[in-house]
Protein backbone atom coordinates (compact mmCIF):
# COMPACT_ATOMS: atom_id res chain seq x y z
CA UNK A 1 0.00 0.00 0.00
CA UNK A 2 1.50 3.36 -0.63
CA UNK A 3 2.28 5.76 1.89
CA UNK A 4 0.45 8.26 3.09
CA UNK A 5 1.72 12.13 1.87
CA UNK A 6 1.76 14.04 4.92
CA UNK A 7 0.67 17.46 5.39
CA UNK A 8 3.39 19.77 4.58
CA UNK A 9 4.43 22.52 7.44
CA UNK A 10 5.78 24.24 5.13
CA UNK A 11 4.74 27.71 5.16
CA UNK A 12 6.21 27.36 8.88
CA UNK A 13 9.66 29.05 9.08
CA UNK A 14 11.95 26.44 10.96
CA UNK A 15 11.40 28.52 14.61
CA UNK A 16 8.06 28.55 14.57
CA UNK A 17 8.17 24.68 13.93
CA UNK A 18 10.80 24.11 16.50
CA UNK A 19 9.69 26.42 19.49
CA UNK A 20 6.20 27.08 18.40
CA UNK A 21 4.81 23.59 18.41
CA UNK A 22 1.37 22.79 19.22
CA UNK A 23 1.20 19.62 21.22
CA UNK A 24 4.28 18.46 20.71
CA UNK A 25 4.59 14.99 22.90
CA UNK A 26 7.44 15.50 24.84
CA UNK A 27 8.14 18.11 27.92
CA UNK A 28 10.34 20.93 27.85
CA UNK A 29 12.84 19.36 30.17
CA UNK A 30 13.33 16.84 27.37
CA UNK A 31 17.35 16.49 27.08
CA UNK A 32 17.84 16.71 23.20
CA UNK A 33 21.87 16.66 23.12
CA UNK A 34 24.70 15.54 25.47
CA UNK A 35 28.13 15.37 25.19
CA UNK A 36 29.97 12.39 24.88
CA UNK A 37 33.12 14.29 25.90
CA UNK A 38 31.89 16.38 28.73
CA UNK A 39 28.95 15.22 29.71
CA UNK A 40 27.17 18.56 29.43
CA UNK A 41 23.03 18.25 28.10
CA UNK A 42 20.83 20.27 26.37
CA UNK A 43 17.38 20.27 27.66
CA UNK A 44 14.87 21.98 24.75
CA UNK A 45 14.11 24.81 27.56
CA UNK A 46 17.65 25.45 27.63
CA UNK A 47 17.84 25.61 24.01
CA UNK A 48 15.04 27.81 23.11
CA UNK A 49 15.91 30.24 25.59
CA UNK A 50 19.54 30.50 24.86
CA UNK A 51 18.73 30.92 21.31
CA UNK A 52 15.99 33.65 21.82
CA UNK A 53 18.67 35.37 24.26
CA UNK A 54 21.74 34.86 21.34
CA UNK A 55 19.34 36.11 18.89
CA UNK A 56 18.49 39.61 21.11
CA UNK A 57 21.57 40.09 21.24
CA UNK A 58 22.91 39.70 18.02
CA UNK A 59 20.52 42.71 17.26
CA UNK A 60 21.56 44.76 20.25
CA UNK A 61 25.21 44.66 19.39
CA UNK A 62 25.82 43.54 15.93
CA UNK A 63 22.80 45.50 14.19
CA UNK A 64 22.02 42.65 12.98
CA UNK A 65 19.31 42.44 10.08
CA UNK A 66 17.20 40.22 8.23
CA UNK A 67 19.24 38.60 5.80
CA UNK A 68 22.19 39.11 7.50
CA UNK A 69 25.09 36.18 7.33
CA UNK A 70 26.60 34.19 10.71
CA UNK A 71 29.79 32.11 9.36
CA UNK A 72 29.62 28.60 12.51
CA UNK A 73 33.07 27.41 12.48
CA UNK A 74 33.16 24.36 15.17
CA UNK A 75 33.73 20.79 15.68
CA UNK A 76 30.04 19.04 16.80
CA UNK A 77 29.21 20.57 20.29
CA UNK A 78 26.28 21.08 22.32
CA UNK A 79 26.51 24.74 22.10
CA UNK A 80 26.02 25.35 18.70
CA UNK A 81 22.30 24.45 18.10
CA UNK A 82 21.23 26.99 20.22
CA UNK A 83 23.38 29.49 18.10
CA UNK A 84 21.95 28.28 14.66
CA UNK A 85 18.54 28.52 15.51
CA UNK A 86 19.16 32.12 17.38
CA UNK A 87 20.39 33.55 14.04
CA UNK A 88 17.26 32.82 12.74
CA UNK A 89 15.17 33.94 15.26
CA UNK A 90 16.93 37.18 14.62
CA UNK A 91 16.53 36.75 11.10
CA UNK A 92 19.71 35.67 9.80
CA UNK A 93 21.20 33.22 7.61
CA UNK A 94 23.55 30.22 9.11
CA UNK A 95 26.07 29.67 7.10
CA UNK A 96 28.44 26.43 8.48
CA UNK A 97 31.94 25.84 7.55
CA UNK A 98 34.10 22.99 7.67
CA UNK A 99 36.47 22.59 10.98
CA UNK A 100 39.32 21.42 8.92
CA UNK A 101 39.24 24.44 6.84
CA UNK A 102 42.86 26.24 5.94
CA UNK A 103 42.83 29.86 6.23
CA UNK A 104 42.53 30.95 2.09
CA UNK A 105 39.21 27.95 2.28
CA UNK A 106 37.77 29.72 5.46
CA UNK A 107 38.53 33.49 3.95
CA UNK A 108 36.80 32.39 0.32
CA UNK A 109 33.92 31.49 2.43
CA UNK A 110 33.39 34.28 4.14
CA UNK A 111 33.79 36.61 1.37
CA UNK A 112 31.88 34.39 -0.62
CA UNK A 113 28.99 34.15 1.59
CA UNK A 114 29.40 37.96 2.81
CA UNK A 115 29.40 37.43 6.17
CA UNK A 116 28.62 39.73 9.16
CA UNK A 117 30.16 37.66 11.79
CA UNK A 118 31.73 34.43 12.69
CA UNK A 119 31.13 31.85 15.25
CA UNK A 120 34.60 30.09 16.31
CA UNK A 121 35.29 27.27 18.43
CA UNK A 122 38.24 28.18 21.42
CA UNK A 123 39.98 25.43 19.50
CA UNK A 124 40.23 27.20 15.90
CA UNK A 125 40.36 30.51 16.89
CA UNK A 126 43.79 31.01 15.51
CA UNK A 127 42.47 30.16 11.82
CA UNK A 128 39.18 32.52 12.16
CA UNK A 129 40.93 35.55 13.69
CA UNK A 130 43.93 35.15 10.78
CA UNK A 131 40.91 34.84 7.86
CA UNK A 132 38.50 37.15 9.34
CA UNK A 133 40.90 39.57 8.82
CA UNK A 134 42.03 38.42 5.64
CA UNK A 135 38.57 39.13 4.38
CA UNK A 136 38.16 42.69 6.50
CA UNK A 137 36.13 41.64 9.10
CA UNK A 138 36.60 43.48 12.18
CA UNK A 139 37.21 40.85 15.14
CA UNK A 140 34.16 42.15 17.20
CA UNK A 141 32.69 40.59 15.06
CA UNK A 142 34.42 37.01 16.11
CA UNK A 143 32.61 35.58 18.73
CA UNK A 144 34.04 32.47 20.83
CA UNK A 145 31.66 29.11 21.68
CA UNK A 146 33.12 26.18 23.65
CA UNK A 147 35.86 26.36 26.02
CA UNK A 148 35.74 29.19 28.21
CA UNK A 149 36.38 32.70 28.50
CA UNK A 150 40.24 32.66 29.39
CA UNK A 151 40.66 31.35 25.72
CA UNK A 152 39.06 34.72 23.74
CA UNK A 153 41.26 36.61 26.04
CA UNK A 154 44.56 36.57 23.82
CA UNK A 155 43.18 37.23 20.74
CA UNK A 156 40.61 40.27 22.19
CA UNK A 157 38.01 38.51 20.99
CA UNK A 158 34.39 38.14 22.85
CA UNK A 159 33.02 34.73 24.80
CA UNK A 160 29.38 34.03 23.84
CA UNK A 161 28.83 33.40 27.70
CA UNK A 162 29.97 36.91 27.83
CA UNK A 163 26.97 38.01 25.50
CA UNK A 164 24.94 36.34 26.83
CA UNK A 165 25.53 37.84 30.40
CA UNK A 166 24.08 41.07 28.93
CA UNK A 167 20.20 41.14 29.42
CA UNK A 168 19.70 42.66 25.88
CA UNK A 169 16.09 44.68 24.50
CA UNK A 170 13.39 42.32 24.14
CA UNK A 171 14.01 42.57 20.16
CA UNK A 172 11.57 41.66 17.84
CA UNK A 173 11.37 38.65 15.54
CA UNK A 174 11.57 39.64 11.94
CA UNK A 175 8.47 38.20 9.45
CA UNK A 176 9.53 35.40 7.64
CA UNK A 177 8.12 34.32 4.24
CA UNK A 178 9.93 30.52 4.53
CA UNK A 179 9.15 29.51 0.54
CA UNK A 180 11.59 32.50 -0.49
CA UNK A 181 13.66 33.57 2.83
CA UNK A 182 17.29 31.38 2.99
CA UNK A 183 17.82 29.81 6.04
CA UNK A 184 20.94 27.95 5.59
CA UNK A 185 23.77 28.92 3.12
CA UNK A 186 25.30 25.59 2.75
CA UNK A 187 28.75 24.96 0.71
CA UNK A 188 29.52 22.32 -1.71
CA UNK A 189 32.57 21.92 -4.36
CA UNK A 190 31.61 22.94 -7.43
CA UNK A 191 33.02 21.07 -10.83
CA UNK A 192 34.85 24.68 -11.44
CA UNK A 193 36.38 24.49 -8.17
CA UNK A 194 35.31 27.16 -6.41
CA UNK A 195 32.67 25.78 -3.87
CA UNK A 196 29.06 27.39 -4.30
CA UNK A 197 26.93 28.45 -1.58
CA UNK A 198 23.70 26.37 -1.66
CA UNK A 199 20.49 28.41 -1.11
CA UNK A 200 18.38 26.33 1.45
CA UNK A 201 15.23 28.37 2.49
CA UNK A 202 13.01 27.56 5.89
CA UNK A 203 10.09 25.88 3.79
CA UNK A 204 12.82 23.42 2.56
CA UNK A 205 13.94 22.81 6.03
CA UNK A 206 10.85 22.19 7.62
CA UNK A 207 9.72 19.86 4.93
CA UNK A 208 12.67 17.66 5.04
CA UNK A 209 12.25 17.26 8.62
CA UNK A 210 8.29 16.47 7.95
CA UNK A 211 9.32 14.30 5.50
CA UNK A 212 12.20 12.47 6.96
CA UNK A 213 10.18 12.41 10.55
CA UNK A 214 7.30 10.13 8.57
CA UNK A 215 10.24 7.39 8.07
CA UNK A 216 12.08 7.84 11.52
CA UNK A 217 9.08 8.80 13.87
CA UNK A 218 7.45 5.19 13.58
CA UNK A 219 10.54 3.93 15.09
CA UNK A 220 12.14 5.89 17.34
CA UNK A 221 10.37 7.15 20.74
CA UNK A 222 11.93 9.96 22.68
CA UNK A 223 11.10 8.14 25.92
CA UNK A 224 13.55 5.62 25.30
CA UNK A 225 15.73 5.84 21.65
CA UNK A 226 19.21 7.62 21.53
CA UNK A 227 20.79 8.77 18.69
CA UNK A 228 24.72 8.52 18.30
CA UNK A 229 25.65 11.76 16.40
CA UNK A 230 29.41 11.49 14.83
CA UNK A 231 28.48 12.93 11.24
CA UNK A 232 29.59 16.38 11.18
CA UNK A 233 26.69 19.12 11.37
CA UNK A 234 27.93 21.31 9.27
CA UNK A 235 27.19 19.08 6.47
CA UNK A 236 23.86 18.81 5.07
CA UNK A 237 23.42 15.23 6.28
CA UNK A 238 23.90 15.90 9.91
CA UNK A 239 22.83 19.66 9.75
CA UNK A 240 19.46 17.80 9.25
CA UNK A 241 19.22 14.68 10.53
CA UNK A 242 20.93 15.15 13.90
CA UNK A 243 19.96 18.74 14.88
CA UNK A 244 16.77 19.51 13.35
CA UNK A 245 15.22 15.99 13.64
CA UNK A 246 16.15 15.43 16.65
CA UNK A 247 15.02 18.68 17.98
CA UNK A 248 11.55 18.11 16.24
CA UNK A 249 11.14 14.73 17.52
CA UNK A 250 12.17 15.20 20.90
CA UNK A 251 15.49 12.18 20.62
CA UNK A 252 18.57 12.25 22.76
CA UNK A 253 21.49 12.84 21.10
CA UNK A 254 24.44 12.06 21.99
CA UNK A 255 27.39 14.24 20.21
CA UNK A 256 30.92 12.71 19.56
CA UNK A 257 33.23 15.76 18.22
CA UNK A 258 36.05 13.19 16.76
CA UNK A 259 35.27 9.16 15.62
CA UNK A 260 37.46 6.32 16.51
CA UNK A 261 36.36 2.84 16.38
CA UNK A 262 36.90 2.03 20.34
CA UNK A 263 34.58 5.26 21.17
CA UNK A 264 32.10 4.44 19.35
CA UNK A 265 31.69 0.97 20.33
CA UNK A 266 32.02 1.87 24.15
CA UNK A 267 29.04 5.01 23.18
CA UNK A 268 26.76 2.64 21.83
CA UNK A 269 27.03 0.63 25.02
CA UNK A 270 27.44 3.42 27.46
CA UNK A 271 24.21 5.52 26.31
CA UNK A 272 22.20 2.40 24.90
CA UNK A 273 22.63 3.76 21.64
CA UNK A 274 19.23 2.77 19.35
CA UNK A 275 20.26 4.36 15.94
CA UNK A 276 23.65 6.22 14.47
CA UNK A 277 23.89 8.04 10.97
CA UNK A 278 27.32 7.26 9.86
CA UNK A 279 29.37 7.50 6.55
CA UNK A 280 30.34 4.47 4.50
CA UNK A 281 34.25 3.32 6.01
CA UNK A 282 32.69 3.28 9.67
CA UNK A 283 30.26 0.49 7.70
CA UNK A 284 33.50 -1.53 7.08
CA UNK A 285 34.74 -1.14 10.82
CA UNK A 286 31.95 -2.77 11.72
CA UNK A 287 32.16 -5.30 9.18
CA UNK A 288 35.93 -6.42 9.27
CA UNK A 289 37.92 -4.36 12.09
CA UNK A 290 38.78 -7.26 15.29
CA UNK A 291 37.63 -4.48 17.70
CA UNK A 292 34.14 -4.96 16.90
CA UNK A 293 34.53 -8.86 17.56
CA UNK A 294 32.64 -9.65 20.81
CA UNK A 295 31.02 -6.22 21.38
CA UNK A 296 27.92 -5.59 23.06
CA UNK A 297 26.18 -3.87 20.47
CA UNK A 298 22.77 -5.22 21.24
CA UNK A 299 21.08 -1.93 21.98
CA UNK A 300 21.83 -0.73 17.78
CA UNK A 301 18.42 -1.32 16.33
CA UNK A 302 19.57 0.41 12.96
CA UNK A 303 22.30 1.93 11.02
CA UNK A 304 22.30 4.16 7.99
CA UNK A 305 24.81 4.51 5.70
CA UNK A 306 24.94 7.94 3.54
CA UNK A 307 27.62 9.82 1.44
CA UNK A 308 28.82 7.23 -1.22
CA UNK A 309 27.04 3.59 -2.17
CA UNK A 310 27.33 0.48 -0.71
CA UNK A 311 28.15 -3.01 -1.30
CA UNK A 312 26.10 -5.49 -0.77
CA UNK A 313 28.04 -8.34 0.80
CA UNK A 314 29.21 -5.70 3.22
CA UNK A 315 25.60 -5.11 4.53
CA UNK A 316 25.23 -8.49 4.44
CA UNK A 317 28.77 -9.13 6.36
CA UNK A 318 27.77 -6.44 9.14
CA UNK A 319 24.17 -8.25 9.85
CA UNK A 320 25.90 -11.87 10.19
CA UNK A 321 28.66 -10.22 12.67
CA UNK A 322 26.80 -8.02 14.92
CA UNK A 323 23.21 -8.88 13.53
CA UNK A 324 22.69 -5.08 13.09
CA UNK A 325 21.12 -3.98 10.68
CA UNK A 326 22.37 -1.69 8.08
CA UNK A 327 20.34 0.73 5.45
CA UNK A 328 21.34 2.95 2.69
CA UNK A 329 20.22 6.61 1.97
CA UNK A 330 20.89 9.14 -0.64
CA UNK A 331 20.88 12.73 -0.61
CA UNK A 332 22.85 16.33 -1.63
CA UNK A 333 23.10 19.71 0.21
CA UNK A 334 20.63 20.41 -2.94
CA UNK A 335 18.11 18.37 -1.91
CA UNK A 336 18.45 19.38 1.76
CA UNK A 337 20.08 16.45 3.04
CA UNK A 338 18.27 12.84 2.37
CA UNK A 339 15.96 12.31 -0.74
CA UNK A 340 15.88 8.44 -0.88
CA UNK A 341 16.16 6.30 1.78
CA UNK A 342 15.57 2.06 2.77
CA UNK A 343 12.71 1.95 5.59
CA UNK A 344 13.55 0.98 8.93
CA UNK A 345 11.46 -2.85 8.05
CA UNK A 346 12.49 -3.33 4.79
CA UNK A 347 16.25 -2.49 5.16
CA UNK A 348 16.77 -6.08 3.11
CA UNK A 349 14.61 -5.53 0.60
CA UNK A 350 17.05 -4.07 -2.01
CA UNK A 351 20.25 -4.47 -0.47
CA UNK A 352 22.54 -2.32 -1.74
CA UNK A 353 20.35 0.53 -2.74
CA UNK A 354 19.48 3.90 -1.32
CA UNK A 355 15.58 2.72 -0.87
CA UNK A 356 13.17 4.35 -2.30
CA UNK A 357 12.26 8.36 -2.75
CA UNK A 358 10.83 9.82 0.10
CA UNK A 359 7.21 10.60 0.26
CA UNK A 360 6.09 13.57 -1.68
CA UNK A 361 9.23 14.03 -3.70
CA UNK A 362 9.09 13.26 -7.32
CA UNK A 363 11.55 11.55 -9.59
CA UNK A 364 12.77 10.70 -13.08
CA UNK A 365 16.02 9.55 -15.08
CA UNK A 366 16.58 11.89 -18.15
CA UNK A 367 18.87 10.77 -21.12
CA UNK A 368 21.39 13.58 -22.56
CA UNK A 369 18.73 15.48 -24.76
CA UNK A 370 16.21 15.91 -21.68
CA UNK A 371 14.25 12.97 -22.59
CA UNK A 372 12.77 10.55 -19.81
CA UNK A 373 14.45 7.07 -19.58
CA UNK A 374 11.81 4.61 -19.00
CA UNK A 375 13.81 1.70 -18.93
CA UNK A 376 17.74 1.76 -18.20
CA UNK A 377 19.76 4.43 -16.70
CA UNK A 378 19.46 8.18 -16.88
CA UNK A 379 20.85 10.97 -14.66
CA UNK A 380 18.67 11.23 -11.48
CA UNK A 381 15.99 14.37 -11.28
CA UNK A 382 14.21 15.50 -8.22
CA UNK A 383 11.31 18.00 -7.63
CA UNK A 384 9.33 18.81 -4.64
CA UNK A 385 9.38 20.82 -1.44
CA UNK A 386 13.13 19.84 -0.21
CA UNK A 387 14.77 21.43 -3.34
CA UNK A 388 16.60 24.25 -2.86
CA UNK A 389 16.49 27.78 -3.90
CA UNK A 390 19.91 28.17 -6.07
CA UNK A 391 23.21 29.36 -5.62
CA UNK A 392 24.37 32.10 -4.29
CA UNK A 393 25.45 34.70 -6.69
CA UNK A 394 25.63 32.55 -9.49
CA UNK A 395 22.17 32.33 -11.77
CA UNK A 396 24.35 30.28 -14.39
CA UNK A 397 25.19 27.51 -12.65
CA UNK A 398 21.71 27.55 -10.80
CA UNK A 399 20.10 27.96 -14.81
CA UNK A 400 22.08 24.43 -15.50
CA UNK A 401 20.72 22.22 -12.56
CA UNK A 402 17.10 23.60 -11.92
CA UNK A 403 14.99 23.52 -14.66
CA UNK A 404 11.80 26.23 -14.79
CA UNK A 405 9.50 23.21 -14.05
CA UNK A 406 11.33 22.72 -10.43
CA UNK A 407 13.07 19.42 -11.39
CA UNK A 408 16.82 19.47 -9.95
CA UNK A 409 19.19 17.65 -12.36
CA UNK A 410 21.19 15.68 -10.26
CA UNK A 411 24.31 15.16 -11.94
CA UNK A 412 24.08 11.52 -10.82
CA UNK A 413 23.21 8.59 -13.57
CA UNK A 414 21.00 5.91 -11.92
CA UNK A 415 17.82 3.45 -12.57
CA UNK A 416 15.19 2.16 -10.07
CA UNK A 417 13.59 -0.97 -9.80
CA UNK A 418 9.97 -2.06 -10.12
CA UNK A 419 9.88 -1.08 -6.15
CA UNK A 420 11.50 2.44 -6.97
CA UNK A 421 14.81 1.55 -5.04
CA UNK A 422 17.28 3.73 -6.31
CA UNK A 423 20.50 2.81 -7.10
CA UNK A 424 23.59 5.40 -8.19
CA UNK A 425 25.77 3.76 -10.84
CA UNK A 426 27.58 6.86 -11.61
CA UNK A 427 28.37 10.71 -12.16
CA UNK A 428 27.78 13.14 -14.82
CA UNK A 429 29.79 15.42 -12.41
CA UNK A 430 33.69 15.00 -11.79
CA UNK A 431 33.05 15.42 -7.66
CA UNK A 432 34.99 12.91 -6.20
CA UNK A 433 33.33 11.54 -2.78
CA UNK A 434 35.96 10.98 0.15
CA UNK A 435 33.84 9.60 2.63
CA UNK A 436 30.91 11.25 2.17
CA UNK A 437 32.91 14.73 1.70
CA UNK A 438 32.71 16.48 -1.78
CA UNK A 439 36.12 16.94 -3.25
CA UNK A 440 36.49 19.36 -6.21
CA UNK A 441 39.29 18.09 -8.67
CA UNK A 442 39.07 21.28 -10.30
CA UNK A 443 40.22 23.17 -7.20
CA UNK A 444 43.00 20.47 -6.76
CA UNK A 445 44.12 20.93 -10.30
CA UNK A 446 44.38 24.62 -10.38
CA UNK A 447 46.31 24.00 -6.75
CA UNK A 448 49.08 21.89 -8.13
CA UNK A 449 49.40 24.03 -10.83
CA UNK A 450 50.76 26.64 -8.89
CA UNK A 451 53.94 24.90 -7.56
CA UNK A 452 56.99 25.31 -9.71
CA UNK A 453 57.71 21.74 -10.66
CA UNK A 454 54.23 21.21 -12.49
CA UNK A 455 53.29 22.12 -16.37
CA UNK A 456 50.10 20.06 -16.14
CA UNK A 457 47.81 17.88 -14.34
CA UNK A 458 44.42 16.17 -14.40
CA UNK A 459 42.98 14.86 -10.94
CA UNK A 460 40.31 11.95 -10.81
CA UNK A 461 38.84 9.65 -7.81
CA UNK A 462 39.69 6.10 -7.57
CA UNK A 463 38.42 3.50 -5.28
CA UNK A 464 40.38 2.38 -2.53
CA UNK A 465 38.64 -0.87 -0.91
CA UNK A 466 40.53 -0.75 2.58
CA UNK A 467 38.40 2.26 3.69
CA UNK A 468 35.45 1.85 0.83
CA UNK A 469 35.76 5.26 -0.02
CA UNK A 470 37.00 7.07 -3.67
CA UNK A 471 40.22 9.10 -3.08
CA UNK A 472 41.75 11.60 -5.07
CA UNK A 473 44.58 10.54 -7.64
CA UNK A 474 46.69 12.92 -9.44
CA UNK A 475 48.38 12.61 -13.09
CA UNK A 476 51.16 15.12 -13.55
CA UNK A 477 52.86 16.71 -16.42
CA UNK A 478 56.55 18.13 -15.03
CA UNK A 479 58.55 20.61 -16.54
CA UNK A 480 61.38 19.48 -16.11
CA UNK A 481 60.53 15.50 -16.14
CA UNK A 482 64.09 14.24 -16.62
CA UNK A 483 65.22 15.98 -12.99
CA UNK A 484 62.01 15.73 -11.14
CA UNK A 485 60.21 12.49 -11.77
CA UNK A 486 60.93 10.68 -8.82
CA UNK A 487 60.02 9.83 -5.37
CA UNK A 488 61.04 12.74 -3.70
CA UNK A 489 59.56 14.98 -6.64
CA UNK A 490 56.24 13.01 -6.03
CA UNK A 491 56.62 13.52 -2.07
CA UNK A 492 56.66 17.37 -2.75
CA UNK A 493 53.82 17.72 -4.70
CA UNK A 494 51.75 15.49 -1.96
CA UNK A 495 52.71 17.18 1.24
CA UNK A 496 52.18 20.85 -0.76
CA UNK A 497 48.76 19.80 -1.38
CA UNK A 498 48.54 18.61 2.29
CA UNK A 499 49.94 21.54 3.49
CA UNK A 500 47.28 23.61 1.97
CA UNK A 501 44.13 21.91 1.82
CA UNK A 502 41.46 20.25 4.35
CA UNK A 503 42.40 16.78 5.06
CA UNK A 504 39.40 14.89 3.24
CA UNK A 505 41.15 16.44 -0.02
CA UNK A 506 44.43 15.13 -0.16
CA UNK A 507 46.07 13.14 -2.77
CA UNK A 508 45.78 9.80 -1.04
CA UNK A 509 45.32 7.81 -4.75
CA UNK A 510 48.88 9.32 -5.16
CA UNK A 511 50.45 10.72 -8.11
CA UNK A 512 51.20 9.12 -11.31
CA UNK A 513 53.78 10.69 -13.36
CA UNK A 514 52.13 11.61 -17.13
CA UNK A 515 53.95 12.86 -20.76
CA UNK A 516 50.76 14.77 -21.61
CA UNK A 517 47.11 15.26 -20.18
CA UNK A 518 44.23 13.73 -22.72
CA UNK A 519 42.17 16.89 -23.93
CA UNK A 520 39.35 17.09 -26.08
CA UNK A 521 40.12 19.76 -29.27
CA UNK A 522 38.08 22.52 -27.15
CA UNK A 523 40.35 21.83 -24.08
CA UNK A 524 38.44 19.89 -21.61
CA UNK A 525 40.18 16.87 -20.18
CA UNK A 526 39.32 13.83 -20.86
CA UNK A 527 38.67 12.18 -17.50
CA UNK A 528 37.20 8.94 -18.70
CA UNK A 529 40.52 8.37 -20.85
CA UNK A 530 42.51 8.60 -17.36
CA UNK A 531 40.06 6.20 -15.58
CA UNK A 532 40.49 4.05 -18.26
CA UNK A 533 44.60 4.23 -18.11
CA UNK A 534 43.57 3.68 -14.17
CA UNK A 535 41.91 0.20 -15.00
CA UNK A 536 44.66 -0.92 -17.45
CA UNK A 537 47.60 -0.49 -14.44
CA UNK A 538 48.11 3.02 -14.05
CA UNK A 539 46.87 3.08 -10.38
CA UNK A 540 49.63 0.02 -9.27
CA UNK A 541 51.83 2.76 -11.03
CA UNK A 542 50.97 5.72 -8.38
CA UNK A 543 53.43 6.80 -6.04
CA UNK A 544 51.99 7.00 -2.66
CA UNK A 545 51.86 9.23 -0.27
CA UNK A 546 53.94 9.15 2.98
CA UNK A 547 51.36 7.59 5.52
CA UNK A 548 53.58 7.09 9.00
CA UNK A 549 55.05 9.05 11.23
CA UNK A 550 59.20 8.21 12.30
CA UNK A 551 57.31 6.96 15.29
CA UNK A 552 55.47 4.48 12.71
CA UNK A 553 51.81 5.90 13.41
CA UNK A 554 49.34 6.98 10.29
CA UNK A 555 49.58 10.27 9.11
CA UNK A 556 46.74 10.34 6.78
Amino acid sequence: MAETIPAFPHTKDIWTFLFDQAGKPFPDSQVIFESATTNSRRTYADIRSTAQSFGANLQANWDWKKGDVLVILSPNSVDTPALVWGCHWAGGIVSPANPGYKVNELRYHLLDSESKGIVVHASLIPVAVEAAKAAGISLERVLVVGGNEADAIPHRLMHITQMLQNTPPKGVRPVINPLVDVAFLVYSSGTTGTPKGAMVTHSNVVSAVTLQSHVEGKYLDWKSDRILALLPTYHIYGLICLLHLPMHLGLRTVIMEKFTVDSFRRHVEDYSISHAYVAPPVVLYMGKDPKFQGANMSSLRMVTSGGAPLGEELVRAVYRRLRIPVRQAFGLTETTGVCHIQRWNQWDIGVGSNGPPLTGLEVKFTDENDQVVTDGEGELCIRGPTIFKGYHKRPESTARCLTPSGWFKTGDIGYQDKDGNLYITDRLKDLIKFKGYQVAPAELEALLQGHPLVEDTAVVGVFNKDIASEVPLAYVVLKDPIKAANERAAQILLQYVADRMSHYKRLRGGIVWINEIPKSPSGKILKRVLKERLQAGDQDKAIQPDTRHSDGRPKL
